[in-house]
């Protein structure tokens, strides 16, 4: 290359492509030693660079260097701009952080493991593990960068046994029924119905969040049985903690007398919902369903009613 300058800087400069995270090559920046008073010399680029002189983004950027002359006030461009060409071609990486889940666990690439590039990167997990059967899996990670540059790892999960539930047996349905008619015999018949919409309207603001087996976490997680429970017991009331015991409590109804807030128990099937009215039920549902809103379905229903 060669150059001379009066008033103009006359300079070939190269086109370069580096890696992504790479600093600039020398290359670029020795020019700024082929001018002696390179004191008024400077490199420029639109080229996105980190703290550390590293670069950042993919893509194509322009350099040049500019000479600023402060006797006689001017400045100049070399003649022409060339570029900084940005690649990768560095596969990412795939780091397995866990291997043993919870039965019932909702199951994706991210619970497994982590990716790192540069670029960024993402990943698909491309089992789908039925997580409501317990055991050994073997699995397969895509990971993809910004640059579409691949990596895959295969490695075993284990889904862990179905937790069993603990109920508190220490209470009898006869002192249940007592504590709540003694909050029923508070409330006027008006006051009874308004408070039934309001457990089901509360009830159906959780549609969505998971069902977790023996749980009773509106938000984390719980079970057909945990859920009414525990809906119930933000208004203070209480329910035995298992389904088929919340088929005797209460008074019994018939269809033709159900309203929101009451208890829909399938005995047979020995699970538990709550209606919420128009032929509508939210209930914990399965693993894979988790709290669900949904038309109530046929079976061999009990239908209770908790304030009366």
């Amino acid at each position: 290359m060669g150059f001379y300058y009066e008033r103009n800087i006359y300079v070939k400069l190269n086109d370069i492509t580096i890696e992504l995270g790479d600093k600039l090559p020398k290359e670029v920046t020795n020019y700024m030693s082929l001018i002696t008073d390179k004191s008024n010399l400077t490199f420029e680029s639109d080229i996105p660079l980190d703290e550390n002189g590293n670069t950042t983004v993919i893509g194509t950027f322009n350099y040049y260097l500019v000479y600023n002359d402060d006797n006689y006030r001017f400045s100049r461009l070399t003649n022409t701009k060339s570029t900084i060409k940005v690649i990768d071609t560095i596969n990412p990486i795939i780091n397995i952080n866990k291997e043993k889940f919870d039965y019932g666990t909702k199951l994706d690439a991210n619970k497994i493991a982590t990716c790192i590039d540069l670029s960024g990167c993402k990943m698909v997990l491309k089992e789908n593990i039925d997580t409501t059967k317990s055991g050994n899996y073997e699995v397969n990670i895509i990971a993809y960068d910004g640059a579409n540059n691949t990596s895959n790892i295969t490695t075993k999960i284990t889904i862990k046994e179905k937790p069993k539930p603990i109920y508190n047996s220490n209470i009898s349905f006869k002192n249940i029924d007592n504590y709540n008619n003694e909050k029923n015999a508070l409330l006027n018949e008006e006051e009874k119905e308004n408070l039934r919409q309001a457990v089901a309207t509360f009830a159906k603001q959780f549609v969505g969040n998971p069902y977790v087996y023996g749980g009773t976490s509106l938000t984390n997680g719980a079970d057909c049985s945990g859920f009414t429970m525990s809906v119930y017991a933000n208004f203070g009331y209480k329910l035995p903690r298992i389904s088929t015991d919340q088929a005797y409590i209460g008074k019994r109804i018939s269809e033709s007398e159900l309203a929101p807030g009451d208890l829909v128990v399938y005995l047979q099937e020995g699970h538990v919902t709550m209606y919420v009215g128009n032929g509508m039920i939210v209930h914990a549902s399965t693993p894979k369903n988790g709290i669900l809103y949904a038309p109530m379905y046929r079976g061999y229903r009990i239908y209770r009613r908790i304030i009366y």
